[in-house]
């Protein structure tokens, strides 16, 4: 009765919080540095110029982007990636409902320090078939803000874990010309923390997970010699999570549910040489995040009034009125030697976030420019070696979150910056096909 009683009290200051926290299952990736919530950070090679011509080939873990880019590789390889994300987010409240209402104004640096691994694989099945599998991380990381900051309410902690199996296999239909197609299978691991009740209250927590399934797609064509034209496409995932909603000592876990679909992603590369030794790359990629209008959790069994039908959680959907995420880079690659190669590139990111409304304490995302070099070095004849570092300069924004007029309105302004180191190693293993 005592918890049952707590609750209720609990609901009517952190309804909307609460209704923040569940909805945003999928934007718990403050961090990400990328549209919205989609970490680029797949290739090494790639990182180095700023991602483009990521989709135009070269490398094996082109085919994150182009499925076809498999088709390009005789034999058996491999290519994985480490990268160190290095993020600094800070959120300042302004004069507003919530001001003094926590410990701090400051949420302090909510972007903590990740790694994100990305592998590839390619087998050669006959003259014009190639198997390819990716293991990829393609959403999320996680944000941690002060406990008891003004913007607790709304994001004390998030956590999201993805895990992307995409089986491919590349033709080769003509001189110049490959197609690709894979399987999509996502695994989506969420975990969501906020204050109940003020800013010095208990903490509420989502927590949820499911399985999800999409494709990819592609074209590379090499009209010339010298000449890559790459074409892919990534699927909308649609992923329905499940699992609990609970506040710690006041409400036992209670089940709840969330369908998100994910965006579309469609590349477009060039990689084309221009002088002995010198090759100039570019991108295009259009993000389909306009797709998510809204959020929308839904509670079973729970308390009326606190999740039910109609209530803060189930009647009260999460207004994000997000536009689509466009990206431009361009780069070039310098064979320095035999062994060495060089890479620099530089990218404008339009975020899909440009309402200071749709810009969550969760994700405060804005445009975005990147700066990137990088180097390859062939140690032999089976292995090379790989390295990348960028900094993205993040433009300043806004948050505002309205609360209901019982609690107000939050408002905040945003700083954002990030360091990205890569390494990663590329291996030929046709060894294997002899047994030596």
């Amino acid at each position: 009765m005592v918890k049952a009683l707590r609750a209720r009290q609990i609901s009517t200051g952190c309804a909307l919080k609460i209704g923040v926290a569940a909805a945003a299952v999928m934007l718990s990736a403050g961090t990400a540095f990328a549209g919205a919530f989609a970490p680029r950070e797949q290739s090494v090679v790639f990182q180095g110029t700023s991602f483009a011509g990521s989709a135009a080939g070269g490398v094996l873990s082109s085919m994150f982007w182009n499925p076809a880019a498999l088709g390009q590789f005789d034999g058996v390889n491999s290519e994985s990636a480490y990268s160190l994300i290095l993020p600094d987010t800070e959120i300042t409240t302004t004069p507003s409902a919530l001001f003094g209402s926590g410990s701090s104004r400051s949420s302090g640096d909510i972007g903590d320090t990740a790694v994100l691994p990305a592998s590839y694989f390619s087998y050669q099945l006959n003259d014009k078939l190639v198997f390819g599998m990716g293991v990829n991380a393609p959403f999320g990381l996680t944000t941690d803000g002060n406990y008891s900051w003004d913007g607790a309410r709304l994001a004390r902690e998030s956590k999201i874990t993805t895990y992307n199996f995409t089986p491919t296999l590349a033709y080769r239909v003509a001189p110049g010309v490959i197609i690709g197609a894979g399987v999509q299978v996502q695994y989506i691991d969420a975990q969501l923390r906020a204050a109940a009740n003020s800013a010095f209250g208990p903490t509420s927590a989502i927590k949820g997970d499911d399985w999800g399934f999409g494709f990819t797609a592609g074209i590379l064509l090499s009209p010339t010699d010298g000449t890559s034209i790459g074409l892919g496409i990534r699927s909308k995932l649609d992923q329905n999570l499940e699992g609990t909603f609970h506040v710690a000592g006041a409400l036992t876990p209670r089940p709840i549910s969330a369908d998100i679909t994910l965006p579309e992603i469609v590349t477009l590369s060039l990689r084309q040489d221009i002088a002995p030794a010198w090759t100039l790359l570019g991108t295009v990629e259009w993000t389909n995040w306009s797709r998510l209008p809204e959020l929308l959790v839904t509670c079973d069994n729970a308390i009326p009034g606190l999740c039910g039908a109609g209530g803060p959680l189930g009647g009260a959907p999460l207004s994000l009125n997000w536009e689509d995420g466009w990206f431009f880079s361009a780069g070039v690659e310098h064979a320095y030697s035999d062994k060495l190669t060089l890479r620099a590139g530089a990218a404008y990111e339009k975020s899909p976030i440009q309402s200071a409304e749709g810009r969550t304490l969760r994700l405060p995302d804005s445009d975005r420019v990147w700066a990137s070099i990088g180097a390859s070095y062939k140690y032999s004849e089976w292995t090379t070696l790989d390295v990348a570092y960028s900094h993205l300069f993040v433009e300043d924004a806004r948050t505002v979150q309205d609360l209901g007029p019982a609690t107000g309105v939050y408002r905040g302004e945003v700083e954002s910056s990030a360091d990205i180191i890569s390494v990663g190693v590329r291996s030929k293993l046709d060894w294997l096909l002899s047994g030596n």
